[in-house]
């Protein structure tokens, strides 16, 4: 990401999730319900600098978002090692100080757990912010994503539809998803590649109008997408 992140705060949503790709489904679940609500999604992934140090960059985002969502899906170790990563926590520990030392004001936080009580045993603490469960489930995660966002943002720079609208549209991005031939590679497309067929199809439906203005075509350029035929 090149784009100066302070002028966009109260629009912004920092996205807390595993990378592996068995967890994509959920990924993508929360990051099409931010951009269907017209809103910016923001994640570690989009945090590329090689002159500034990583953590610095994630305080930084967390910082000039006022929004953060957080799947703990992913509790277990890997490896011969059996190790646990530990990256999804600390985002999710700096955002939640961000939230309460400044009252929720400044910033809000929602947290997704898989099943309603194994996270007792690994994250006990949460038990007091009520964490949502979305059993594994992209659409019952893109349906409590949207819910929560029409909830606390304001109406004025908030998309609202009903969330069934919503889910539909987010079963024609899987759709289009298989369509699309990765410029990485492996074949499946990148997280930039996949962020675009959002920022598209939110943007056809008029969800998303941030490449409305030539100022805002700067800020968010899109990338060029390579269907599987074309590829051939």
């Amino acid at each position: 990401m090149h784009r100066d992140l302070k002028p966009f705060l109260p629009y912004q949503v920092f996205l807390n999730y595993p990378f592996d790709s068995k967890f994509l489904p959920l990924a993508d679940a929360m990051g099409f319900a931010v951009v269907a609500s017209g809103l910016l999604p923001v994640c570690a992934l989009d945090l590329t600098s090689p002159d500034h140090p990583r953590l610095d960059m994630l305080i930084e985002a967390i910082q000039y978002c006022h929004y953060s969502a957080h799947d703990l899906s992913r509790s277990t170790g890997e490896g011969k090692s059996n190790l646990a990563r530990m990256n999804m926590p600390l985002e999710m520990g700096m955002a939640l100080f961000h939230a309460l030392v400044s009252q929720r004001n400044d910033h809000r936080c929602i947290f997704f757990v898989p099943t309603p009580h194994e996270y007792k045993a690994f994250a006990s603490d949460l038990s007091g912010l009520d964490p949502r469960c979305h059993h594994n489930d992209e659409t019952l995660l893109v349906t409590a994503m949207y819910e929560w966002l029409r909830s606390i943002v304001p109406g004025n720079i908030f998309n609202s539809r009903p969330t069934v609208d919503i889910i539909a549209k987010f079963n024609e991005f899987k759709k289009r998803l298989k369509t699309i031939r990765g410029a990485n590679g492996t074949g499946k497309p990148s997280h930039e590649e996949r962020r675009e067929i959002m920022y598209q199809m939110c943007s056809e439906s008029r969800w998303w109008d941030w490449r409305k203005t030539r100022a805002g075509k700067a800020q968010f350029p899109p990338i060029p997408l390579r269907t599987v035929s074309a590829s051939r």
